[in-house]
């Protein structure tokens, strides 16, 4: 190889390392975003799991439908409406 060609050529790899670094920088954000989400999600779930739980030991219908309302509001005001 010629000089000039091994400077294209470093050139070129380093555009491309420049690049990948650059991708794995957002992959990184969209990471940490991901689980932030994911654990606002568990959160939700955990929540709902236990109203479900409280409202299968409500005998009442009225009862039961009452406090899943009530957790489902809550939930739209902490978490906003989706």
């Amino acid at each position: 190889m010629m000089s000039n060609e091994i400077i294209r050529r470093n050139e070129e790899l380093e555009l491309q390392y420049a690049k990948a670094i650059d991708t794995i920088a957002r992959l990184e954000n969209r990471v940490q975003r991901l689980e932030e989400e994911n654990a606002k999600l568990r959160k939700q779930v955990n929540t709902l799991m236990r109203a479900l739980e409280i409202a299968s030991q409500i005998k009442d219908y009225n009862a039961q439908t009452k406090h899943l309302e009530s957790v489902l509001e809550k939930l739209k005001e902490k978490y906003g409406e989706r």
